[in-house]
């Protein structure tokens, strides 16, 4: 069993109810989605729910630079570990619901993407919308929402909180299917 395998069920046995998924994504899965996450070297991603940093791994290898990935993530032990694993990047210790309580000004002024993984889909609509509120007030540019679900609809209510919403892509994690989605501000 590897690291990240191992890390994931001895926190998953320690708190199953913090762990939102029943496996870690894969690399195959984690390549794809951060393959339809960057859209150039002048992104700065925010990755909310970063657990065993598989998906911030992916991001490297795709290109971005340590210094322009924050991770936030709620476990204490896998910010340990991811601290160790990202020394260029920022890693947060919180409430990836409410990342603007977490990231400092002048990182927040600099966020062009985020990506997630936490279960939306199973959040009540006014959970969604400060989620949503939350995410987006960070975010500069052209903001955008990358989610990943294993639901083949959309894992958040895009209609009534007024985002457009695209599928960007399948993927599998073991046995899993995972289905990617892009969020932004409806115009």
């Amino acid at each position: 069993m590897n690291h990240d395998t191992r890390l994931f069920f001895q926190r998953w046995l320690a708190n199953p109810g913090q762990v939102a998924s029943l496996f870690p994504s894969s690399d195959k899965l984690s390549d794809i989605i951060a393959a339809k996450t960057l859209q150039g070297p002048e992104e700065f991603v925010l990755e909310l729910g970063a657990g065993t940093g598989a998906i911030g791994r992916a991001l490297l290898r795709a290109g971005l630079s340590p210094a322009r990935l924050v991770m936030v993530e709620l476990d204490e032990v896998m910010c340990d570990s991811l601290r160790e694993e990202f020394p260029n990047s920022l890693v947060l210790a919180g409430d990836a619901l409410r990342p603007s309580t977490l990231l400092p000004p002048e990182v927040a002024e600099q966020v062009t993407t985020c990506v997630s993984g936490l279960p939306i889909l199973h959040y009540k609509l006014e959970r969604q919308r400060a989620f949503v509120k939350d995410v987006f007030s960070l975010m500069v540019g052209s903001p955008r929402l990358v989610q990943y679900g294993n639901m083949p609809r959309p894992p958040i209510a895009h209609r009534p909180l007024n985002l457009s919403v695209k599928r960007l892509g399948f993927g599998w994690s073991g046995i899993v299917p995972h289905f990617i989605w892009e969020f932004r501000p409806a115009s």
